[in-house]
């Protein structure tokens, strides 16, 4: 693990900024450091896809039925053979000799997209691509709104990362979570990150996502909010 990974780990209620030269920084560093702000340039959505009673493991299924039910209805070797096997709401209530309704169908939501921030003091843009899930999709037995809104708290980082670095006066460096270091040449265009890179950059994002939430809150906020506006128009009838 590099040494601004177990900085973050070992100093995450007490942290002090790793001193650094006013033209030399390490872009995982600048994500986490106090003294740094990003805004959100903008939020795009590449993929949106939601769904009900998808087919799904038959043992999620038996798994959503309350206990008394599963006391009446005890996994025997008949059924444990088809744990795995995905089917409908419907098709594993006949499985399990319920009527129907009895188990209630799943809604299921899987969300794409891209996001750039940006340092304007540096200044320094960095496009990122993010999901919901890293499973084939997020499943609820309550409403999509409460998936949706909910949202926030499991968007997860992922992927390709570009990073956009023009200031010829600041050397950018990048680490990954071998202790490899590279540098990040000024260019007008936007630098694809190699991927133990992109991987190393996103890793620290989902750390403070999960350990420091509010220090991304003015990212996942600003997602939580497209996906909204971009579900909403999406319902929103076709005029012909």
């Amino acid at each position: 693990m590099p040494y601004w990974a177990i900085f973050w780990y070992s100093n995450q209620k007490h942290q002090r900024f790793l001193a650094m030269t006013d033209n030399s920084f390490i872009l995982q560093e600048l994500l986490y450091r106090g003294d740094v702000s990003f805004r959100v340039h903008n939020v795009k959505i590449t993929n949106f896809l939601h769904g009900q009673d998808l087919p799904m493991m038959f043992l999620a299924h038996y798994d959503s039925l309350p206990d008394d039910i599963k006391n009446q209805k005890p996994l025997d070797l008949s059924l444990l053979k088809h744990m795995n096997d995905k089917v409908t709401a419907a098709m594993a209530c006949d499985m399990l000799g319920l009527s129907h309704g009895t188990i209630k169908p799943a809604n299921h939501l899987k969300v794409n997209g891209t996001s750039v921030i940006v340092f304007d003091d540096f200044p320094l843009a960095l496009h990122l691509s993010f999901t919901n899930t890293a499973k084939e999709n997020q499943t609820t037995y309550g409403s999509l709104s409460s998936l949706l809104s909910n949202l926030s708290t499991s968007i997860l980082f992922t992927g390709n990362v570009h990073v956009l670095h023009k200031n010829p006066t600041k050397t950018l460096k990048s680490t990954d979570l071998n202790e490899n270091t590279i540098i990040i040449a000024p260019q007008n265009d936007y630098t694809r990150l190699p991927n133990s890179h992109a991987m190393a950059t996103t890793h620290v994002l989902n750390t403070l996502q999960q350990n420091s939430p509010k220090t991304l809150e003015f990212l996942t906020i600003a997602i939580s909010e497209r996906v909204f506006e971009h579900f909403n128009q999406i319902q929103q009838p076709t005029n012909t």
